[in-house]
């Protein structure tokens, strides 16, 4: 006699169940392994490089889908006042002022590092700054059309360097900084009057060397140092209720952020919906990570760095966006001043390097 085991039939409505609840349980592994991969975002670095000397703390802005980039210091510490057009459907430069015939392009002010710039209503703005005697108060503009600079009524709040500036609607707004004090003050400018108004003041702590980039509407302003220390905090600024807010989302406790570091002169670039943030140092050394943040959906994503297979990390570059992908030039990593330029596309694998 032998023992035969009772099999038990299962209707086909339970064997279904089964099947399915196996199925959603390999799909929940494959997204876990899906978090494994490598982030997204491929860096290529540009044969035209910036045709200036290497330099870090230079400015920028754009008029027309042409960048200006100029200012800063370079590795001996001369601090410089050149300017050079960028047109990235041409991949060429142009020198301002450089032909005696163009001398009204070149920049009238002393060359300075640390200074801010934004265009605003087709013209460049750029004014503040540290010429290594003295901090700078004093504002131009300048008129493509012309090519020419002229002088503004100089910055109300006072002399600085390391301030941020950005544009909402027709004004511009500059504040923080560093003028032997750590500053928080906030001021908003109409190109139309030449005139200065004071506005809330910066919703976090004193800093200088912050990031600010504008997306629908807001300004997004944070990092930054304050009295030595790397900040890591973001505030958002609303023009129509004159005030700050801050992003409770950035967050040292969250694990998708382990690798998300207070930082100081990091730059900043919006693609499509979201903002990237890139580089900066902490602690004495340089980073090149690069995080994109979604305000709608209040997330952090981080994407390749420069670093990973390519590039080096870096503070104080100068940063763009055009035709859907992000422009990184200038800066330094410590020692050395760079002159190269990087593209960076989002949401593609990282080709390797030759």
């Amino acid at each position: 006699m032998f023992y035969q085991p009772t099999l038990t039939r299962f209707p086909w409505s339970t064997l279904l169940l089964l099947l399915l609840s196996l199925g959603l349980g390999l799909s929940s592994c494959n997204l876990d392994d899906d978090d494994d991969e490598d982030p997204l975002g491929d860096w290529e670095q540009i044969k035209s490089g910036f045709p200036g000397v290497g330099r870090n703390a230079a400015v920028s802005f754009t008029i027309d889908n042409i960048t200006y980039v100029g200012l800063g210091f370079d590795e001996d510490g001369e601090r410089l006042s050149d300017f050079w057009a960028y047109n990235p459907e041409l991949g060429y430069w142009d020198n301002l002022g450089r032909l005696s015939t163009d001398s009204n392009a070149r920049f009238p002010g002393t060359g300075r590092n640390g200074a801010v710039a934004f265009a605003l209503n087709g013209k460049g703005y750029v004014g503040l700054g540290d010429n290594d005697q003295d901090y700078q108060a004093d504002f131009y503009e300048y008129n493509p059309g012309t090519r020419s600079w002229r002088k503004l009524a100089d910055f109300p709040g006072g002399a600085r360097r390391g301030a941020v500036a950005f544009v909402i609607g027709d004004k511009a707004y500059v504040g923080t900084g560093y003028n032997d004090n750590y500053l928080v003050d906030f001021w908003s400018y109409s190109p139309t009057s030449d005139t200065w108004e004071p506005v809330r003041d910066f919703g976090g702590s004193k800093r200088e060397a912050a990031t600010a980039a504008v997306f629908n509407g807001k300004a997004y302003v944070g990092f930054g140092n304050n009295n030595g220390i790397a900040q890591k905090n973001l505030y958002v600024f609303d023009p129509q209720q004159n005030s700050w807010a801050e992003i409770e989302s950035l967050d040292d406790d969250d694990e998708d952020q382990e690798n998300l570091e207070a930082r100081i002169s990091a730059s900043a670039f919006v693609l499509g919906n979201r903002i990237f943030f890139f580089g900066g140092s902490t602690g004495g050394y340089y980073q090149g990570d690069i995080w994109a943040y979604d305000p709608a959906l209040d997330t952090w994503t981080e994407h390749t760095a420069l670093t990973d297979d390519c590039g080096s990390a870096r503070a104080t570059t100068i940063a763009f966006a055009h035709n859907g992908v992000g422009y990184v030039t200038t800066g330094t990593g410590g020692a050395g001043r760079f002159d190269d330029l990087w593209i960076f596309s989002p949401d593609v694998e990282q080709v390797d390097c030759d």
